[in-house]
């Protein structure tokens, strides 16, 4: 009984991933879309779905993102903000990145295509300030299996998130 159990909660589980992944690539209805290329940080209402690829979305490969960059984490990195930061990361980032952040959770193995990054080493494809790796986490990187939170989580959430990260490997350089 517990094994079909187990079986089953994994299915859900692998479902609802593959659904995260394929929404990624929605469009907005006509007269929705706008451009988040002016406001960068801003909140989401609950279920107010859109496309963030104006304001950051790309494609897989080494690079950076200077305007991303330019955003400065407005959340001090106090032990409340990183504690925070870990229990989101717990519930909604170790099935991917591993529980240590080196790429290797539960989920990482049927990830077709390019695994998640190991968050603990000095490489950060995607840039390694504070604000590059905000934008990532809120827009996602089309292409990956890597989804944007812009509509699940709260702009104080992903920076705690960004705080919390700042513990899993080296420290930047500057921000």
């Amino acid at each position: 009984m517990r094994s079909r159990f187990a079986m089953f909660a994994g299915i859900v589980a692998l479902s609802a991933w593959a659904i995260g992944i394929s929404a990624q690539g929605h469009d907005h209805a006509a007269g929705q879309d706008h451009d988040h290329a002016q406001a960068q940080d801003h909140d989401h209402a609950a279920g107010q779905d859109h496309d963030h690829a104006q304001a950051g979305q790309h494609e897989a490969g080494a690079h950076t993102h200077p305007e991303a960059a330019k955003l400065k984490n407005p959340v001090k990195a106090t032990p409340e903000s990183i504690a925070s930061g870990k229990k989101i990361y717990d519930a909604q980032c170790t099935s991917c990145h591993g529980e240590t952040g080196k790429g290797d959770g539960k989920m990482a193995a049927s990830i077709t295509g390019e695994k998640p990054a190991d968050l603990s080493d000095a490489t950060w494809k995607h840039g390694s300030s504070d604000g590059e790796i905000y934008t990532l986490i809120r827009d996602g990187s089309k292409g990956t299996g890597m989804r944007g939170f812009a509509t699940k989580l709260k702009t104080d959430d992903l920076w705690n998130v960004v705080n919390y990260l700042r513990t899993l490997g080296p420290k930047p350089k500057s921000n």
